[in-house]
């Protein structure tokens, strides 16, 4: 079955993002998501391809232990990242009801490790997640589908 992405609001960055930042906001944004929960399911690892050419590719069933364990350091964020251009790490419950990706990549310069993130959520969860998670954070909101159509090649 392939993956679509979910309605609703984007939080996402303009910019790159310093990876010390990127690492403090998804363990926030992991704390959020955990929380939304009411046991704990099985989430969905993606290979997101579709800022690199479209393609969106399941690699493997993970927890929020896992989520963490991805998004603890800046070292396991850069790890976690694919290594082609443009392709995020992609995570999502089973139902698809949000989307949350990110990767980390080397500057242009080579200087440091920046990254980037998008995380959609449902429409009726945006002013908790903007309460918990973006009052900390410089986060550009916008809907779903705008976003997507955007980024998707």
């Amino acid at each position: 079955m392939s993956f679509s992405p979910p309605q609703g609001i984007t939080f996402h960055r303009e910019d790159g993002i310093a990876i010390t930042e990127l690492c403090a906001l998804l363990r926030r944004v992991a704390v959020f998501l955990q929380g939304l929960q009411l046991s704990t399911p099985a989430l969905r690892l993606y290979h997101d391809w579709w800022e690199h050419d479209g393609l969106h590719f399941e690699r493997r069933v993970i927890t929020f232990h896992d989520l963490f364990a991805m998004v603890e350091t800046p070292r396991a964020i850069f790890e976690a990242t694919p290594d082609d251009h443009d392709v995020f790490v992609g995570i999502a419950p089973e139902d698809a009801r949000w989307y949350l990706r990110f990767r980390a990549e080397w500057d242009g310069h080579d200087q440091g490790i920046v990254g980037e993130f998008a995380i959609t959520v449902p429409s009726e969860l945006a002013t908790g997640f903007r309460t918990e998670v973006g009052s900390e954070h410089r986060l550009v909101e916008e809907g779903a589908e705008s976003y997507y159509k955007r980024v998707m090649v």
